[in-house]
């Protein structure tokens, strides 16, 4: 594997740095505000916010994408799938009922749209990440994963597999299904500790 991984904690939130031999891929950020937290996180590996080329945002929760604006604003080039593109906006309104000024909405416009089939290709092409994105809902139907041919994957808020039988989700189940058809042995996930399956 030529891939670096980073974990990097940003309040309750695990996003990880996937570094390839010529870029770098960001998934997902903690809540608005956090944009600090995620700097010193990366000091920690004697990096800073210049190394993010790319951001998947697993799904568009506001743990999961409080920061992409400002991110946005720093370089860093929001991965859309299309499959994300209804999604991107469902939870805007929450920031603005609470009044949250460190939040801004996406602008699509800033957002390199990409097709999950044609994911390997470029992941390939602009940061040597031997991978691809997949979709995986059950925990939201935007939810998304980046499975590496290493066997890792990245799976946001998506249950761990030693719990899908307490959903009795047939959607969750047929992720997971799709995950192991892909070689996937090691999960990294956003709230809870790694998991070998």
């Amino acid at each position: 594997m030529h891939e670096q991984i980073m974990p990097l904690r940003c309040g309750h939130t695990i996003c990880y740095l996937v570094k390839g031999p010529t870029g770098s891929l960001l998934i997902d950020t903690g809540f608005a505000e956090s944009l600090g937290q995620l700097g010193s996180q990366l000091k920690m590996y004697a990096l800073d916010l210049q190394i993010v080329d790319y951001l998947l945002v697993t799904h568009f929760h506001p743990d999961h994408m409080g920061i992409a604006r400002d991110l946005a604003e720093l370089g860093v080039t929001l991965l859309l799938p299309s499959c994300q593109v209804p999604f991107v906006h469902q939870l805007d309104h929450m920031y603005a009922r609470d009044h949250n000024r460190a939040f801004r909405p996406i602008r699509e416009e800033d957002a390199c749209r990409l097709e999950p089939e044609d994911s390997r290709k470029f992941l390939s092409a602009h940061c040597g990440i031997d991978g691809q994105v997949v979709q995986t809902p059950g925990h939201s139907p935007d939810s998304i994963s980046l499975v590496l041919d290493s066997g890792d994957a990245f799976v946001g808020d998506l249950c761990p597999f030693d719990q899908v039988e307490l959903y009795g989700d047939v959607q969750m189940e047929s992720s997971w299904e799709k995950l192991l058809g892909l070689g996937v042995h090691l999960v990294h996930f956003a709230h809870w500790p790694d998991e070998r399956v």
